[in-house]
């Protein structure tokens, strides 16, 4: 199966309706779902990397998650702080096993990533870009995670770096949104890297599956119906690791409780400084009663793409079990899956 759409509630539109009028109903370990097996997603506008719905709207958790693998992280602590249920998924109450940083990020010769851009700006035609996330030996013994991400192949055709993401499995309802926000911003990334423009994304999945148990959800989902295309920013041009690893510090000192963290709009450029300020106001939705902090961080936001989402959770009682799994909490249901 082959689908392609400018922004991603175009794709999950369409691959909710396929699932659930053509899957094959099938019994996995954590329930019973609906499958299409060897299935091909065409994201041909990867900056509308975000979903602009009620239910599929996850900035923070997504952005968590991608600081998290960008960071070359395996500690609980850090992820835990965006999505409190990934503790279940630990080996040993400290880290996750199949967690993508350290397999992306490793120290050399295992940055992955510096590899690729490096052997890209060598021989920009090259077809050996590839990183490889799932192992041999992580099925070896039992985990309670291990990646549904088997390999990232980018290719640089017309000036434009392409991605294509092959994964095992996926969630399409938990894991979906999730792995493309974090996966084309790693594109869009290493395209800056290589100063060349964005392509497509491409995701390749050989299990996409939705869980009965969230089949009322997507059916809400579809519901809300058409959505605008609103696109995130583009990073700047430039080498954008430096502002990276700025953001990352700032990350470490927000998720610390460090009250003295400066303003970032006075050393990263506006796009950061956005990206940042979206880490203090999570935090700041951590303590209770806290809008007017919220209401003061949002003011500092450059661009309005983010509004929506910060409105949204503005809004929510987070009391609830629905709301803390939309806002702070996602377990991707392939991980550790058959």
């Amino acid at each position: 199966m082959y689908v392609v759409a400018d922004s991603l509630d175009d794709l999950l539109a369409k691959v909710y309706r396929v699932v659930l009028e053509r899957g094959t109903d099938i019994a996995p370990t954590k329930g019973a779902a609906r499958e299409i097996s060897g299935v091909l997603l065409n994201l041909r506008a990867p900056r509308v990397r975000l979903s602009r719905t009620e239910s599929r709207g996850i900035l923070f958790s997504a952005l968590g998650e991608l600081l998290w693998m960008l960071a070359g992280s395996k500690a609980i602590d850090f992820i835990e702080h965006y999505i409190s249920d990934y503790r279940k998924l630990s080996d040993d109450g400290f880290t996750i096993h199949g967690a993508y940083g350290p397999r992306l990020f490793g120290r050399r010769p295992n940055n992955q990533v510096a590899r690729v851009i490096e052997m890209l700006k060598v021989k920009q035609d090259s077809r050996q870009a590839v990183i490889q996330i799932f192992d041999r030996t992580d099925t070896l013994e039992h985990h309670l995670d291990i990646p549904c991400t088997c390999t990232m192949q980018f290719l640089i055709r017309n000036n434009r770096l392409h991605m294509l993401t092959g994964m095992r499995s996926n969630d399409a309802w938990l894991g979906l949104p999730h792995d493309v926000f974090a996966f084309t911003m790693l594109q869009e990334l290493v395209a800056r890297s290589l100063d060349v423009e964005l392509g497509h994304y491409k995701h390749s999945v050989g299990s996409l599956h939705l869980y009965e148990v969230n089949a009322e959800k997507v059916i809400r989902y579809l519901d809300e119906g058409f959505q605008p295309r609103k696109p995130m920013p583009p990073i700047p041009h430039g080498d954008p690791w430096p502002a990276v690893n700025a953001l990352l510090g700032y990350e470490k000192s927000v998720r610390g409780g460090d009250p003295s963290a400066a303003d970032p709009r006075e050393s990263m450029e506006p796009y950061w400084a956005d990206i940042a300020t979206l880490l203090a106001i999570h935090a700041a939705f951590k303590t209770p009663n806290n809008q007017n902090e919220v209401k003061r961080l949002k003011r500092r936001l450059n661009n309005d793409v983010y509004s929506m989402y910060i409105n949204k959770r503005s809004g929510a009682t987070l009391s609830t079990k629905e709301q803390l799994s939309i806002f702070d909490s996602k377990i991707d249901g392939t991980k550790g899956s058959p």
